[in-house]
């Protein structure tokens, strides 16, 4: 004879009870996967279009606008709820790149008469020329926590683009490796710098880094030759020292990362082992 289970209100109490935490877990694991954001309509700075192209950890925004009659694109910064135009250097437009942690803007901008385009640092309410960047450059500048900023540029009536390193107010070039060019894509906070450069003889890109001031072939450093590699073009670098770019391996383009080891040289991966160390080729 089957048993017979009587429901009483002590036990559908106890049952509810018990369920609980397992009802506020699934609430919180809904919670956690059904992130929302706020919309903030940032504004212009009178016309008719506006972009925001980078933001810093303290929610401060910058990017570039056009102005009133949508004539001129200004850069701006937006910052406690007020978009603020950063004007120019004298010519009719401006463009900001970059914002660090200390509310410091870079970007480019033209002199009077919009015969040049000139880097900026834009600090302290004023505007500042620190140079001719190069007006046909591809990527935003890299900035540092210290404000040091890693670029390209036309330095000292150079014909060809040079990579360079502005800090403690000037704008240092750092040269390139025997070939005509060389571009900056990053700085850490060390103040050492990646990017490519052209060598002698070769039409093609060798990845550097530049430190202790002196600029670096990768591929020297890491006996890339030997391993099959080409080290062409480094993009970034962490406090920890480690670069990732890409090169040529094997004759097709691969992503490479870069790892100090105790000798200050570097191990290069091949594709093969991307999955177990975090590169990618294609």
């Amino acid at each position: 004879m089957r048993a017979r289970h009587c429901l009483t209100p002590q036990s559908v109490l106890v049952r509810a009870l018990a369920a609980v935490p397992v009802c506020l877990a699934l609430f919180a694991s809904f919670a956690a996967q059904a992130q929302t954001y706020t919309i903030t309509d940032l504004g212009t700075l009178g016309g008719s279009f506006s972009v925001a192209l980078s933001v810093n950890s303290h929610g401060q925004v910058i990017g570039n606008s056009f102005t009133t009659g949508d004539q001129d694109l200004h850069a701006f910064i937006y910052s406690d709820g007020t978009m603020r135009d950063l004007g120019t250097l004298g010519g009719s437009s401006s463009s900001a790149d970059a914002i660090d942690d200390l509310g410091r803007v870079f970007g480019t901008a033209y002199t009077a008469g919009n015969t040049s385009s000139r880097a900026f640092l834009y600090a302290d309410g004023r505007m500042i020329d620190i140079g001719p960047l190069a007006a046909t450059s591809n990527h935003a500048p890299s900035v540092n926590a210290a404000g040091e900023v890693a670029g390209t540029a036309y330095i000292g009536g150079n014909a060809s683009l040079h990579a360079f390193l502005y800090r403690n107010g000037s704008m240092q070039d750092l040269g390139t490796l025997g070939g005509p060019s060389s571009f900056a894509y990053a700085v850490n906070n060390e103040g050492q710098v990646v990017g490519s450069s052209n060598v002698p003889g070769d039409d093609g890109a060798h990845a550097f880094v530049y430190r202790d001031g002196t600029m670096q072939d990768l591929n020297e450093l890491t006996g890339a030759a030997e391993a099959g590699w080409v080290l062409n073009s480094a993009r970034a670098i962490n406090a920890s020292g480690q670069i990732v770019g890409f090169g040529t391996y094997k004759g097709e383009t691969a992503a490479f990362l870069l790892t100090p080891t105790a000798s200050a040289k570097a191990n290069v991966p091949a594709p093969e082992n991307a999955n177990a160390l975090g590169i990618a080729s294609r």
